[in-house]
């Protein structure tokens, strides 16, 4: 029986394109029924050399030698189509050189490990796939060692590898992987092979250069965006302002417009399908709509709403103790409030749908493949089994791209013109539809011992849940894990906690962001702590560190950004830094941010220095690359972004009304990544939430009061 974390004891083998000139492997992620399935497709990206046929989670080698794996996650910048072939390789003791990857299709064979579904998100990818992975790579380095010993009539022991390779040392003769991809696809693989160990790492926790980046360079990446079939058509799509508005076109046109194949109706709107995205977009920009209806509210109002909800009593999350608020002196109370954020996403939001012959292909670049595909299924009222999801590289995702209304409407349009679509969102339709983080207001309250310390904290946030929309059957008794990251996951020893969630439902559809509550809540937490360290007249880094005592992997990463920032050492004239520390995705990340704040002007960010620990780092690059990309993200939504909303309608259009971090903005960052021999953990969000927290403890320091609201400009 495949296990969670192995191969199992029968690891498929399958002839690629029916003949002797290539190897494939099959190895199960969520169990043996899905690891024995096999999907029909094409190898997507930069790995598409591996040839065409039947594909299920396998490894390929080819006759060349090339190995290829078909990465089951979707590749939108951070790493993974590296990341992963590694550990493959790392096994298989691969050549780096002739390693490829493809992106895979959406299909049973490529769920996650509890069987439930394909997905991108919460920095989960390297954590699950590890171990699998590698088994993966050293039952096929197995067979082919095999393979080579018997056409020598030597002993399998007498015979090793290196990269790319298999040698017998004692005649001096190798064989390259290619050479015996035909004789070791006729064996059975082993259920267990031993694994390297660590001392002999070749790949692991070595700078490799990432997999994506050439094809990325010369332009020949192929995103959603780009993709071109025979007969293709495009559409351009607009709904209500309003969320739940109902269109009404006037003086449809009669006949259409030259270039033009149909104007038909989508969920919650229109759609202009041409010969062009340019011409779709003129048509569609010259109609006349009136829309009726919709939930009408104020960015405001909604402020209010969830600053009330503060006062009621939310269901119990999280209960440690006693919080000690009936002892003590006068409570220590503080609220803060974080603003509706869109994913603002490089690549605005595409699909393409193609039905032809009782079956249906859909391109998408979608965080979301299981749900994808069962989705395009029903609209195209086709068995699953007739529908092909092909998943294409994305420009940027955040959780964004776990949606799915483009996808609707491709198969709708495709379906009714009978012809390829591609629907292409405009910037505006982005952000007039996004699925916008939730707003949130936090109520923190403390008393101090004797000795400064906190003798318990009480957390209540108010929001909407996004588990009551996109996973309704995981929202029971008003209970939403998502919302309150940051307040239960904290490494902090409170000597009581209390968590509470109030339930405020959105008038418009939330969306899970990069980071998801981490962001609010961590801002909360950390201003908040610093609050106490005032009161305690107690350094703010110090107070930090005693309220980690039980958590040693907090205080080494608080340890090191201390070290590396200078903290007590003198500042510039007219600076200040603040610190912030979070445990999230199991990885533990501080921060210290140098900032100024110019009379009249923006708060300017000179320096971050950061500290993560997140286990084991398979890619070093690739982990620094996430922790600045995170940082600036995090200090971009910290810093001026803010979704607004006027009678229902975002107010919001496009890049000069919506303020992301500019690059003259951007500060010097400087991270570093802590050693440790533990399993990996998700980097993706951990520096994401706590830069905006050190960056209004040091606004607190140069203003005099610290900031409880976002953004900080």
């Amino acid at each position: 029986m495949t296990t969670r974390q192995g191969l199992g004891r029968r690891p498929f083998l399958t002839m690629l394109g029916g003949g002797a000139s290539a190897f494939t492997l099959g190895f199960g992620w969520a169990g043996e029924a899905a690891a024995q399935g096999q999907v029909q497709g094409q190898a997507q990206g930069p790995g598409q050399g591996a040839g065409p046929g039947l594909l299920g989670a396998f490894i390929a080698i080819d006759s060349q030698g090339l190995v290829t794996l078909q990465v089951p996650s979707l590749e939108m910048g951070q790493g993974t189509s590296t990341a992963m072939p590694m550990l493959l390789a790392e096994e298989l003791d691969a050549d780096w050189r002739l390693v490829r990857f493809a992106l895979a299709p959406a299909a049973d064979a490529f769920l996650r490990h509890d069987g439930q579904r394909q997905m991108t998100g919460a920095a989960v990818t390297v954590k699950e796939r590890f171990l699998p992975l590698r088994q993966a790579g050293a039952a096929a380095r197995a067979m082919l060692v095999q393979a080579a010993a018997t056409r020598w009539k030597v002993p399998v022991a007498s015979c090793s590898t290196q990269p790319g390779q298999v040698v017998h040392a004692a005649s001096g003769r190798k064989l390259g992987y290619g050479a015996l991809a035909a004789e070791a696809a006729r064996l059975t693989p082993p259920a267990n092979p031993p694994l390297k160990p660590e001392a002999g790492f070749r790949l692991i926790g070595q700078a490799v250069k990432r997999l994506d980046v050439p094809a990325k360079v010369n332009g020949s990446a192929s995103y959603g965006i780009d993709l071109k079939l025979p007969g293709q058509l495009a559409a351009a799509v607009k709904r209500g302002p309003a969320h739940g508005a109902v269109a009404h076109l006037r003086n449809p046109p009669n006949p259409l417009p030259p270039g033009v194949r149909a104007i038909l109706p989508v969920p919650g709107g229109l759609a202009v399908v041409a010969e062009s995205h340019w011409r779709a977009r003129q048509v569609l920009a010259g109609l006349e709509i009136h829309w009726e209806g919709g939930a009408s509210f104020t960015h405001a109002g909604m402020e209010q709403r969830l600053r009330d909800g503060l006062a009621r009593e939310g269901t119990v999350m999280e209960q440690r103790g006693d919080q000690g608020l009936h002892l003590g002196a006068e409570a220590i109370e503080a609220d803060y409030y974080a603003p509706l954020l869109h994913h603002a996403c490089m690549e605005p939001p595409n699909c393409t749908a193609r039905l032809a012959d009782g079956r249906l292909e859909v391109w998408s670049g979608t965080q979301e493949p299981t749900l994808s595909r069962a989705l395009a299924a029903e609209v195209a009222g086709l068995p699953l089994d007739k529908v092909t999801l092909h998943t294409v590289l994305a420009g940027g995702g955040f959780g964004r791209r776990y949606e799915r209304d483009e996808v609707v409407q491709a198969v709708t349009l495709a379906k009714a013109v009978g012809a390829p679509v591609q629907v292409l969102w405009s910037r505006e339709e982005d952000f007039a539809q996004g699925y916008y983080r939730p707003a949130a207001a936090i109520r923190l309250r403390a008393r101090l011992g004797p000795d400064g310390m906190p003798l318990g904290l009480l957390a209540r946030l108010c929001s909407a849940s996004l588990l009551a929309r996109a996973f309704p059957d995981h929202f029971k008794e008003g209970r939403d894990t998502t919302s309150v990251y940051g307040l239960r996951h904290t490494p902090y020893s409170f000597g009581g906690l209390r968590v509470e969630f109030v339930h405020a439902p959105a008038p418009r559809p939330m969306g899970f962001m990069r980071s998801v509550s981490y962001g609010p809540c961590v801002f909360a937490m950390e201003g908040f702590v610093d609050r106490l360290a005032q009161h305690a007249r107690q350094d703010p880094l110090a107070y930090r560190r005693r309220l980690l005592a039980g958590s040693p992997r907090a205080q080494a990463v608080l340890d090191k950004v201390a070290a590396m920032s200078g903290w007590g050492g003198a500042v510039p004239a007219g600076r200040a830094r603040g610190v912030a520390v979070h445990e999230i995705d199991g990885a533990f990340c501080a921060q210290v941010v140098e900032a100024s704040a110019p009379a009249g002007q923006p708060p300017v960010v000179h320096q971050v220095w950061a500290a993560v620990d997140c286990g084991r780092v398979v890619h070093p690059d690739g982990a620094l690359s996430q922790m600045q990309g995170g940082i600036l993200f995090g200090l971009s939504n910290a810093l001026a972004e803010a979704i607004t909303v006027k009678d229902g309608a975002v107010e919001q259009t496009n890049f000069d009304s919506y303020q992301v971090l500019k690059l003259d903005q951007a500060p010097q960052v400087q991270v570093a990544l802590m050693e440790s021999t533990q399993p990996p953990l998700g980097i993706g969000e951990a520096g994401v939430p706590g830069v905006g927290a050190a960056l209004a403890n040091a606004l607190g320091v140069l203003r005099g009061r610290r900031p409880q609201r976002l953004p900080l400009a």
